[in-house]
């Protein structure tokens, strides 16, 4: 969580999730929000990632990101989780995605968890 949707903020998540996953992204696939401008466009092009944006109002195109954000927002956020303070918010948001990556099975994944 962020205090604002901004090209600094969206860059930086860019560069923790490069960190967290240790891995080479491919391709970064946005909505044409002002946050994924600028600074954010400047970190793709020194990565070598290609962005490309979704079609506007077409959910399809990034389908599986947005049944996440459903289903954080109906497990996490609507049971009591929410609190405008980012610090609090994150700690309590990693507790809530380690659970959802490492122990919780999931139906589409045949019973077992994401990280199996």
């Amino acid at each position: 969580m962020y205090k604002g949707a901004t090209s600094f903020n969206a860059r930086d998540f860019l560069y923790r999730l490069i960190y967290l996953v240790n891995t080479k992204i491919k391709i970064i696939q946005t909505d044409k929000a002002r946050e994924f401008a600028k600074l954010f466009e400047e970190a793709c092009s020194k990565l070598k990632i290609p962005h490309y944006f979704s079609r506007v109002k077409t959910p399809k195109d990034n389908a599986i990101n947005e049944r996440f954000n459903r289903t954080l927002k109906e497990e996490f956020i609507q049971l009591g989780n929410f609190t405008p303070d980012p610090l609090w918010f994150n700690q309590r948001l990693t507790e809530w995605l380690i659970e959802y990556d490492f122990n919780r099975p999931h139906q589409s994944l045949d019973y077992l968890s994401p990280i199996e």
